[in-house]
């Protein structure tokens, strides 16, 4: 008894509780509620159809060809149903994990050089960052790819500074798989990232160091078999894939996910909350002559940089900056409360409270009816999570507010307030899950679904319904990222119907026992031609309609 109650109680197994709450924070629910479209629906439908099909290294998505991405997440994804089953839980389990990876890799470089104070910090700082924690649960790549540039940037920096070669090693394979991952950025980053180290350490010694003949065939080993599979069974592949996916979405606006180039600096401000406030504090140490500070410093710039610079801008892709951040964001607090200097508390305090004004403000607002509802459904916070949050960061207010000479009993505070105010959004992943994902109207459909009806969605594409139901859609005027595989498809007037077929679809003659079911918006009902031959089944809270045709 008394070695479980000293081992409690000993300052050095403290890493265990916190990997033990991040593990049961970060798993918690994740099969809980529906795939969020488009993302979620999108990939998790393609490995779905990987292993259907049992081709692993041509993806398609709705059973057209989709070529958009490498095929190393969709294997992961893929080996996750295969163990857990075609379910939610199966699909979000690699980003969960890769998360999980991203803060155990950050605890252990900061514990490498800064001691163990400074990775338990850094670990707690990254995994309570708000935009940190709620990518990890999401089925997306980005998560994936961020892990991976986060292992490969931090070995080689130990083979930098120890001259091991097994971190060379690491560092290869890390490099290969980001770019079986996500593509050519799997190199241009981390290659980025070093150059400038080079060039502001005047080390270019490391050079010969780092091009190791046996850890580059290991690279080329890793990552050329299976780019050669999918192009040799698709010639289509390297042009779409390596020109148009990299040079001409980076340069061009093809996509319209134009944003300013600003657009990453309040996400990254933003995406830290509850550990904004850090960036802020003992910001002279951020100048220091600390090499590690240096190379993180060009790590996060570098990648900031490259990103804002592209005409094509989504908020994961700023993943890869925040290891970096939390390790910085953890010298700097702990620099000051070791020292015997007090935590600047007034940034902290003005940061927190700003937020808790504006929360309570909008509570108010909304329960007297200035703010409708629906837009607060859009921010995705409202009802029990709103309320929840509200009272939270009420509470710890007033806390903060009443220990603010106290620098370390404010820390312990703040790290206990990050776990609640996670903690107190989670239901806002139900929400979301309900709101942006078609499982409700799939779970109506499906015990009334043969193999051989037919499902089409007019004037919308909900990517998920093909996971969910197992079954092929077919889509009037929305075929969007799919029209490159419309283009290779022998059977596409099948399966994409423009506004000069589609009353000719609906009134397609149909074999002996097949229906032919409809999932149309609200707004877009009296749109359909025929809607009175259609016979309504009903509706989600989605505002989509179940029809079939009498």
């Amino acid at each position: 008894m008394q070695k479980v109650i000293s081992f409690f109680i000993d300052k050095r197994n403290l890493k265990y509780f916190i990997f033990a709450a991040f593990v049961i924070l970060y798993f918690w629910n994740i099969g809980g509620y529906g795939l969020m479209n488009p993302d979620e629906g999108r990939y998790a439908e393609i490995p779905r159809e990987m292993l259907e099909s049992g081709d692993y290294f041509t993806p398609r998505l709705n059973q057209v060809l989709y070529f958009e991405k490498p095929p190393l997440y969709y294997w992961f994804t893929a080996a996750s149903f295969a163990i857990f089953g075609q379910n939610e839980f199966g699909a979000r389990f690699t980003s969960v994990v890769m998360g999980l990876l991203s803060i155990l890799l950050t605890w252990f470089v900061a514990r490498k050089f800064e001691g163990e104070d400074t990775a338990n910090l850094s670990a707690l700082i990254l995994g309570t960052s708000g935009l940190f924690f709620a990518l990890s649960r999401v089925n997306i790549i980005d998560m994936t790819l961020s892990a991976l540039l986060t292992l490969a940037l931090f070995s080689f920096y130990i083979f930098y500074k120890e001259n091991k070669k097994r971190w060379l090693y690491i560092f290869y394979v890390a490099l290969a798989l980001a770019t079986l991952a996500k593509g050519l950025i799997g190199i241009v980053l981390p290659g980025g990232v070093i150059f400038f180290f080079m060039l502001f350490t005047r080390d270019w010694k490391i050079l010969k160091r780092l091009f190791l003949t046996p850890a580059i065939l290991i690279f080329f080993l890793i990552c050329v078999p299976p780019f050669y599979m999918v192009c040799k069974k698709n010639p289509d592949f390297f042009y779409f894939f390596f020109i148009q996916e990299h040079f001409l979405r980076y340069a061009t606006k093809m996509h319209d996910r134009y944003q300013p180039f600003w657009f990453f600096i309040p996400v990254i401000i933003g995406g830290l909350f509850p550990w904004t406030a850090g960036l802020f504090t003992n910001i002279k140490n951020y100048l220091n002559k600390q090499q590690i500070n240096l190379y993180l410093i060009l790590w996060i710039v570098i990648i900031t940089l490259f990103f804002s610079a592209s005409s094509s801008k989504l908020i994961p892709y700023i993943l890869p900056v925040f290891p970096p951040l939390a390790i910085l964001i953890a010298k700097n607090i702990l620099s000051l409360t070791e020292s015997g200097q007090e935590l600047t508390i007034k940034i902290w305090l003005w940061v927190f409270t700003l937020v808790t004004v504006v929360l309570i403000v909008a509570s108010v607002l909304i329960f007297n009816g200035f703010i409708p509802l629906k837009r607060i459904n859009e921010a995705m916070l409202y009802k029990t999570p709103f309320i929840l949050l509200c009272i939270v960061c009420a509470v710890f207010c007033i806390i903060f507010w009443a220990i603010r000479k106290q620098s370390k009993k404010f820390l312990i505070a703040h790290i206990v307030f990050a776990f609640c105010f996670l903690a107190a959004s989670l239901p806002v992943f139900g929400i979301l899950g309900e709101q942006r994902s078609t499982k409700t109207l799939s779970k109506m459909l499906m015990p009334l679904l043969q193999p051989q009806d037919i499902v089409l969605h007019f004037n919308t594409y909900k990517q998920d319904m093909p996971f969910y139901t197992k079954h092929r859609i077919a889509i009037y005027n929305r075929e969007g990222e799919l029209s490159f595989g419309r283009s290779k498809a022998e059977d596409a007037d099948n399966w994409f119907i423009d506004s000069e077929s589609i009353e000719n679809f609906l009134n397609q003659p149909l074999q002996d026992n097949q229906k032919l079911y409809i999932i149309v918006k609200d707004k877009h009902v009296n749109l359909m031609p025929g809607i009175e031959n259609f016979e309504y089944i009903g509706h989600d809270k989605r505002e989509l309609n179940l029809y079939v045709r009498k």
